[in-house]
């Protein structure tokens, strides 16, 4: 059964539970697959297409839209809007309506407020459901990209990797003979909150704004 996106009178939504999400995941994943590969030949105007592609298409969509609503513990939070989208019929409303990036404005997010053990509270702002989707379609065309950037060490914040493979590494490297002698255990507090993040942004070799 193939993916259906269309609606009619008499049969407004699909059936969400019906939907071929295997065609939808490998269809995903082969443009994520091309986007790596043209990473690592550092073909960047193929890049830029492959990420405005998968941006826009409905696979990607889709996946994204199940990433925050059944698959997300949180999906029953309510955002800004007052509205918890977690019924199916809301779901494929959002594809309905359109997850455009071009022209869209950041709504307010809801603000709230979470006790620390220090007694401090810390500030979390609650995006929409559509805001929460937009992000995830931007983070799945921007992933495989900087996969294909990071270097090998690198574990932090990023997908099939955890603090137990940071750990195993260097359990394997740090007892070698060529190994640094320099160790160096840090936690930088507030380090995002506190940096500068223009240059950050302009690191970034395309954009997927549109």
């Amino acid at each position: 059964m193939q993916v259906c996106t269309a609606w009619t009178e008499a049969h407004p939504y699909p059936i969400w539970a019906d939907s071929n999400w295997h065609a939808v995941e490998g269809h995903g994943r082969r443009l994520q697959e091309r986007l790596y590969r043209a990473t690592t030949q550092k073909a960047w105007k193929k890049v830029k297409h492959l990420q405005k592609l998968l941006v826009r298409a409905t696979s990607n969509q889709l996946l994204a839209i199940r990433r925050v609503t059944p698959e997300n513990q949180g999906n029953h939070t309510v955002g800004i809007a007052g509205v918890v989208y977690a019924p199916p019929e809301a779901r494929w409303r959002w594809l309905q309506e359109g997850l455009s990036l071009k022209g869209y404005k950041l709504q307010p997010v809801r603000r709230v407020s979470i006790p620390q053990d220090n007694g401090k509270p810390s500030p979390l702002g609650i995006p929409t459901g559509k805001a929460r989707v937009r992000q995830a379609i931007v983070t799945a065309a921007l992933e495989p990209a900087w996969e294909a950037r990071f270097a090998t060490n690198s574990y932090g914040l990023r997908p099939g990797r955890c603090t137990r493979d940071a750990s195993e590494a260097r359990q394997t490297t740090l007892p070698q003979r060529t190994s640094s002698p320099g160790r160096l255990d840090a936690d930088i507090s507030g380090c995002f909150d506190n940096s500068d993040h223009g240059p950050l942004v302009a690191t970034r070799p395309v954009c997927t704004t549109t």
